[in-house]
């Protein structure tokens, strides 16, 4: 029957479907790359972790550690300049496109919010959050 319904279609009508149904499968994809929420949890191990940058994502969002130091290497593996700042302390780090920077913080107990401060790069999902226990 589908056989059937295909031959009766017209050419460009096909086309049409084909082209709709690529589009939806792209805009999907592009919906699952995008930063922020998307991105997975990262647990640190032995005190230390690595926040890779991209244009314009983080690769987590969830950062997961128990109160104390954390040793964190930021790697920017884009073209633009970003930082890694966490809200409520003096920890920053910048690195340009192909560059990395670390430093190390203390964290209490608590949710501690980071992002990157480059203007506009946090609203297009370069955030996320520091769980601390």
């Amino acid at each position: 029957m589908l056989v059937g319904s295909l031959g009766r279609m017209t050419r460009s009508r096909l086309c049409s479907v084909l082209l709709l149904v690529a589009a939806g499968a792209f805009s999907l994809g592009a919906c699952s790359s995008s930063g922020g929420g998307g991105e997975p949890t990262k647990t640190v191990t032995n005190g230390k972790i690595t926040v890779e940058a991209f244009d314009v994502h983080f690769d987590v969002s969830t950062i997961k550690t128990t109160a104390g130091p954390l040793q964190v290497t930021f790697v920017n593996k884009g073209a633009l300049q970003h930082t890694f700042k966490i809200e409520n302390t003096d920890f920053e780090l910048k690195a340009n496109g192909g560059k990395s920077d670390s430093g190390t913080v203390t964290l209490q107990k608590g949710t501690y919010k980071f992002e990157c401060t480059v203007d506009g790069h946090a609203s297009q999902g370069m955030k996320g959050d520091i769980e601390v226990s």
